[in-house]
C-alpha cells in the first residue's frame, strides 16, 4: 500500500486542487503507523460521502440529457418548417416527349404530345400561351392580289377561309380523332365544317409507310412535318438541317412512320414544344412579323384526360 494513502489527524487532502509536492521528511514517516483519533475518521467520511455525492449528480446530469426528446403534440399551433429541397416536383398533367435520332445522315428530332388535344389557331402568336405545350406553324401562306392567303383548302373551327385543292396531303382535325391523309378530295373537309373542326392542306410525305414522292421544285430546306407512328401516335417530328422532300420522308418511313404531312419548315417557322419539367424549347422566329393569316396547329391541356 502507498504510504500516501491514509490521512493523519493532522492532515487534509484536497480533491480536486493543484497538489504540492510532498516531502518525505521523519515526522511524516513516523506517524505512518500512529493509531488514527475519532476526528480524523470523521473527516475521512464526510469527504468521501461529498465526493460519491459529487460522482452521483455528474451521472445523473449525463443521463438526463441523453434522455429521448418527447414527441411534438400533434395538438400544436405553430406550423411545422418545411425543407423545401426534400419536396417533390408536382409532374406536370401535360407534357411532349422529346427524342432525338440520326437516321441515313439526317438528325430528327421528335415530339410526342402527352394528355394534350390538338387545335388549329389562326393569328400571330407572339407570346406563346401556357396551355399549348406543343405547337409549330402549319399551312403555307403567300401572297397573292396584294392580299396574304392560306394556300390549300382550309377550315378553322368549321370555317371555311379557303378552298383550294393545290396541294393532296391533308389533316383533319375533328372532335374525337385527327386524320392524316393523301387524296386530291376527301369527306374529311365537308365533315371538319359539319363538326365546327379545323383541316388543312401541305404536301404529302408518308402514306400508309411508303414514301410520297413530291417534285423536286424546292431546294434543300429545313423539313417538319405532322406524323401518325406505328404505335398510333401522333407527333411533329423534324430536322435542325436542310434536305429534301424527298430524304426527309424516306427518314421518316425508315423511322417507323406510316403517315405524314409536311408543315411550315423554314428557319423563320416556329415550333415549341415542353417537357415535363416544363422547360420550354424553341425552333425558329418566335417575335418574326407575319400576316394574320398564319396559323399554327398546338397541343394543349387535355383536363379530361388523368395523368398517364
Amino acid at each position: 500500500m502507498d504510504k500516501f494513502d491514509n490521512i493523519g489527524e493532522n492532515e487534509i487532502r484536497v480533491i480536486g486542487a493543484k497538489q504540492e509536492k510532498l516531502k518525505e521528511t521523519p515526522e511524516v514517516l513516523d506517524r505512518q503507523d500512529a493509531p488514527q483519533k475519532p476526528m480524523g475518521r470523521m473527516m475521512f467520511v464526510v469527504t468521501t460521502a461529498i465526493v460519491m455525492a459529487l460522482i452521483g449528480v455528474v451521472f445523473c446530469l449525463m443521463k438526463c440529457n441523453h434522455q429521448p426528446q418527447k414527441p411534438v403534440s400533434d395538438d400544436t399551433s405553430k406550423p411545422a418548417s418545411v425543407d423545401e429541397a426534400s419536396l417533390t416536383p408536382i409532374p406536370a398533367k401535360a407534357w411532349v416527349e422529346i427524342t432525338d435520332t440520326m437516321i441515313n445522315d439526317v438528325s430528327l428530332h421528335s415530339f410526342v404530345p402527352v394528355n394534350a388535344k390538338p387545335k388549329l389557331v389562326v393569328g400571330l402568336l407572339k407570346k406563346f400561351p401556357q396551355e399549348y405545350i406543343l405547337g409549330a406553324m402549319a399551312a403555307d401562306f403567300g401572297l397573292y392580289d396584294g392580299e396574304y392567303q392560306v394556300v390549300g383548302g382550309f377550315v378553322h373551327h368549321g370555317n371555311m377561309l379557303s378552298h383550294s385543292k393545290s396541294k393532296y396531303g391533308f389533316c383533319a382535325l375533328l372532335k374525337d380523332t385527327i386524320v392524316i391523309g393523301n387524296a386530291l378530295s376527301t369527306e374529311y373537309f365537308e365533315q371538319a365544317i359539319d363538326e365546327k373542326g379545323d383541316f388543312f392542306r401541305q404536301y404529302a410525305l408518308v402514306k400508309d409507310g411508303k414514301v410520297v414522292h413530291n417534285v423536286p421544285t424546292h431546294n434543300d430546306a429545313l423539313r417538319r412535318s405532322l406524323c401518325r407512328l406505328k404505335n398510333g401516335k401522333v407527333c411533329i417530328i423534324d430536322t435542325d438541317m436542310s434536305v429534301s422532300l424527298d430524304s426527309f420522308s424516306t427518314a421518316l418511313k425508315q423511322y417507323g412512320v406510316i403517315e405524314a404531312v409536311a408543315l411550315m419548315g423554314s428557319g423563320a417557322a416556329v415550333r415549341w414544344a415542353v417537357d415535363k419539367a416544363g422547360r420550354r424549347f424553341i425552333s425558329g422566329a418566335d417575335e418574326y412579323d407575319f400576316p394574320d393569316v398564319v396559323n399554327y396547329i398546338v397541343w394543349e391541356n387535355d383536363g379530361n384526360k388523368e395523368e398517364q
